[in-house]
């Protein structure tokens, strides 16, 4: 295990420079001035150069490339022309947002995608997998801005059962600051009226975002389990007498889910991903919708910062579901040591 750990973290450092090298320059291929954006349009050159000198753009493309991998080993990101501190400081303020999102649509994620798997095996003639079926196809066909309008449109405008924006009511006060996640620090706190407003902020942006990626889940659980229902030691556990839904929940979910589990982290990233559409949609005060009012304004580090974030984040994850994977089959293990 302590081998696997090391090749991957050499192989994340690979890719993380990769990923670090290719940003920075695609970021200073980008046809604006930064420096002239920090000023104002209409300081003078004067005004500009200046500028421009202190957020070190007159060096040579190499010693700024340099300059920001020394800042990256101090933990130093830079700093964000749109609010003129530190992006580290805006990185606490916006992730535990994006943390929130993404972690909830991905816990709704695997427990609706599984659960509509396993279901679509067991009824495969039902009107239920007509259903799921529908779903499973919408969810392919439909981009996942499109569902967050359709979303606000209806749920939210015409109805008015849900909010349409935002993390909280204006005419609520946050809870205490514990991890920045206002349905845990709510809770925490015992202001459940907060924790109340929070969940109905989220059911709307969670919903867009779990509806595009659904099928993927729930038509990988379905190929799965029914693989491994035609196995020969299923049809000898029924011979045995045993029920079927023991069966099904103590031989054949351990063995179906190895691809399954594979599969959930590599959508962790298409969540991330989809979180920069869904924050702008519904206004949801992340890392995503900071991300983009970035690009709006060509604000460089807090780009990069953002990329450098999802992509340890990525790896994380990954790592997370590989070594889970001895949980549902011991026989793993050996093999990685």
């Amino acid at each position: 295990m302590g081998r696997f750990l090391a090749r991957r973290l050499a192989w994340f450092g690979v890719v993380a420079f990769a990923i670090i090298t290719l940003t920075f320059v695609i970021s200073r291929l980008i046809p604006a001035d930064p420096a002239r954006l920090a000023a104002g349009l209409n300081a003078e050159p004067e005004q500009v150069e200046e500028v421009r000198r202190l957020m070190g753009l007159d060096q040579p493309l190499v010693g700024q490339y340099l300059t920001y991998l020394r800042g990256l080993l101090r933990g130093d990101l830079g700093r964000s022309v749109q609010s003129r501190q530190p992006v580290v400081d805006d990185l606490r303020m916006f992730l535990p947002a994006t943390v929130e999102l993404v972690g909830t649509a991905f816990v709704v994620y695997v427990a609706l995608g599984v659960s509509l798997g396993i279901l679509w095996t067991v009824r495969p003639d039902s009107w239920i997998a007509r259903v799921i079926h529908l779903l499973t196809v919408g969810g392919v066909a439909v981009p996942v801005f499109w569902v967050g309008l359709v979303l606000q449109l209806i749920l939210g405008t015409r109805l008015g059962w849900l909010p349409v924006a935002g993390r909280l009511s204006p005419d609520l006060v946050p809870p205490p600051t514990i991890t920045g996640l206002y349905t845990v620090d709510a809770a925490l706190a015992g202001r459940w009226d907060v924790w109340l407003d929070a969940v109905r902020h989220l059911v709307l942006p969670v919903a867009a975002a779990v509806f595009g990626v659904l099928s993927v889940a729930t038509r990988l659980t379905r190929d799965s389990v029914t693989a491994e229902l035609q196995r020969e030691y299923v049809r000898t556990a029924r011979s045995k007498g045993v029920p079927e839904g023991r069966a099904l929940l103590r031989h054949v979910l351990p063995n179906a889910l190895n691809p399954v589990l594979t599969m959930l982290g590599l959508q962790f990233g298409w969540l991330l991903a989809n979180s920069i559409l869904v924050e702008v949609v519904f206004s949801w005060p992340g890392i995503g919708l900071y991300a983009f009012t970035a690009f709006q304004t060509f604000d460089y580090n807090p780009i990069m910062a953002v990329t450098l974030v999802g992509t340890v984040t990525f790896f994380l994850v990954n790592t997370a579901v590989d070594l889970l994977y001895p949980l549902l089959d011991p026989r793993i293990t050996a093999s990685r040591l």
